[in-house]
């Protein structure tokens, strides 16, 4: 507890009556300490890095006539702030005098904006188009990212979509999922550049998968796309769908594009090894030819469309009648004649002049067998 009085009979004084402590005799009072000068620091930040060079020195200079005006302390700093500043102001008059700041600069953006067209293969969105690594189409190889352009300028490949694979709790293999892509990835192309005669030569299915190391992160998804094979470059977008065709020319690349989807999905397996599943999709090449029948006779077609509309159902409804008869043959022989009597009967320059009427690449690709 505190005592009531001091010794010698003083009474005692609380804490603020006096000063905190008082001096004793023989004892030497310690000289105040003088503030650091508030522009000497702001000199030396300037001056090491390197903003606004001018205004570093004007500060180090008003710093040195302040402290030996008040006694200050920061005289070191100050030097150092000036002169450091002096440095990048006589830098800056040179750049600036030889035209080094424009090239300079030129840089910065030549870098900032090559930075933001690479892109990692995950990022890639549909609509996208880009350039691959290398000379030419890389097989089998893994790749981080590509450089992403402006589809209107000169490029090698286009995202067309993409998928996520289910169904697995690990990694299912670069097989598997070379099995799984190449037929999505073919519906995905399709449905994304609905005319196939509108397509640069030699841009064909490409696609990348997840790789082991990238499943374990979570990387499930196939980005699917266009790539050109041989490495030529292309200009222009490849998209046909919704976004870019009118509603007639929709409606007939749909049907076009069915039949050829479905013709061109022959079994693997020679007819002898499995006679069944040629059979299966004979009937289901019929099906898909009735579909695409009925879909074109029921659309409203402009009238200078709808005779050559007509004729290309009337062809679909023939060359179903010719997947009939193959769905049915118990003969290899009988099987091919009835399939390409059905193949056949669609007849090119029917397709012409539906393609003339509406106002689409009415000339077939140089791969076309009736080209």
């Amino acid at each position: 507890m505190y005592p009531s009085q001091q010794g010698g009979g003083q009474p005692y004084q609380p804490y603020g009556g006096q000063p905190p402590h008082q001096q004793f005799p023989g004892y030497p009072v310690p000289p105040a300490v003088q503030p650091v000068n508030g522009l000497s620091i702001a000199s030396l930040v300037l001056g090491l890095v390197c903003c606004l060079p001018p205004l570093g020195m004007i500060f180090g200079f008003i710093a040195l006539a302040q402290i030996r005006k008040k006694g200050e302390r920061g005289k070191g700093m100050a030097i150092a702030g000036t002169s450091l500043s002096a440095v990048s102001t006589l830098l800056l008059v040179v750049v600036l005098a030889t035209g080094g700041i424009g090239e300079m600069w030129d840089g910065v953006k030549k870098g900032v904006d090559q930075a933001s067209r690479h892109r990692s293969t995950l990022d890639l969105r549909k609509g996208d188009c880009f350039n691959l690594p290398g000379a030419a189409v890389p097989e089998e190889q893994e790749t981080s990212g590509v450089e992403v352009v402006d589809c209107e300028l000169k490029h090698e490949a286009e995202v067309s979509g993409g998928f996520e694979v289910t169904g697995f709790d690990d990694y299912p293999g670069e097989s598997r999922l070379d099995t799984l892509a190449v037929k999505r990835c073919q519906e995905i192309n399709d449905a994304y550049a609905l005319d196939a005669w509108d397509r640069p030569k030699g841009m064909e299915a490409y696609y990348y998968l997840p790789t082991d190391e990238s499943w374990r992160l979570g990387d499930s998804a196939v980005t699917c796309s266009f790539a050109s094979v041989s490495g030529a470059k292309v200009t222009g977008s490849l998209r046909r769908d919704a976004t870019s065709l009118n509603p007639h020319q929709l409606a007939y690349l749909k049907a076009e594009s069915a039949v050829t989807g479905r013709s061109a999905s022959e079994p693997d397996e020679e007819f002898p090894e499995n006679a069944q599943g040629h059979r299966d999709w004979a009937r289901q090449t019929s099906a898909t030819l009735a579909a695409q029948a009925r879909a074109l006779r029921e659309h409203a077609w402009p009238a200078a469309v709808a005779t050559a509309a007509e004729r290309r159902a009337g062809e679909f409804d023939r060359a179903r009648a010719h997947w009939d008869r193959a769905a049915r043959a118990q003969e290899e022989d009988s099987f091919w004649d009835h399939a390409l009597q059905g193949e056949d009967t669609l007849v090119q320059a029917t397709e012409v002049s539906v393609r003339r009427a509406l106002g689409l690449t009415s000339v077939p690709p140089p791969d076309d067998p009736g080209a």
